[in-house]
């Protein structure tokens, strides 16, 4: 599956016209309110709430959260080092919706051990989240290799590679057993280094698969 970054509200209407089966929210970078955006994306959609450090403060931040879990977002994805407050106010609100938490670790400058990396997978699940993520700066096959080599590790993950060198990671995650790949809704709206856009991806599996 792939999911639909938005970092912008411009982007969300024609990306729900375009079908999208799955988006992320970029809430940090959209800056509009949660209610302004759920109330116009269908109930066929899922959708991934993320309002990333930096723009606003840790109570905005949790409120924005709390507000898109209420207003029906499948998923909450939060960072690795986020707060142990913080994330069990996460977890109240999303066991009385059902929403599933996604504990992610980012690393922008380098892909590290595969030791380190199996810590990381381990460590988003023991921190209670239902689904890991993990991405990593990809300068080398190599690195490409110890991404993929986490798909051996039990539990429900998406891993990605960022940079140029990260694409086929990006374009192999959903063939290798990841819940689904991140893509922007164009070129040029990318929200991580090396994404692709859903379009490109698209064109790419229809190839591959025939379908």
């Amino acid at each position: 599956m792939i999911c639909t970054s938005i970092s912008n509200s411009s982007q969300l209407d024609p990306v729900l016209k375009g079908g999208a089966e799955l988006i992320e929210l970029r809430l940090d970078l959209i800056g509009l309110h949660p209610s302004e955006l759920y109330s116009k994306i269908p109930s066929g959609v899922k959708s991934i709430a993320t309002c990333r450090e930096g723009v606003y403060g840790e109570k905005e931040r949790l409120e924005l959260l709390k507000d898109s879990i209420e207003l029906g977002a499948s998923y909450v994805d939060i960072e690795l080092e986020t707060t142990e407050v913080f994330a069990r106010e996460l977890m109240a609100s999303a066991e009385k919706t059902g929403c599933e938490l996604i504990f992610s670790h980012h690393d922008f400058e380098r892909t590290p051990s595969l030791e380190e990396l199996r810590s990381k997978l381990e460590a988003c699940y023991s921190r209670g989240g239902v689904l890991a993520k993990i991405a990593t700066l990809v300068q080398s096959k190599e690195d490409v290799l110890k991404l993929f080599s986490l798909y051996s590790h039990p539990g429900r993950k998406v891993v990605l590679g960022m940079g140029p060198e990260g694409r086929l990671s990006r374009l192999a995650a959903p063939l290798l057993g990841s819940e689904f790949t991140f893509a922007s809704p164009s070129e040029g709206g990318e929200t991580a280094p090396g994404q692709m856009s859903a379009e490109q991806l698209k064109t790419i599996y229809k190839i591959l698969l025939g379908s």
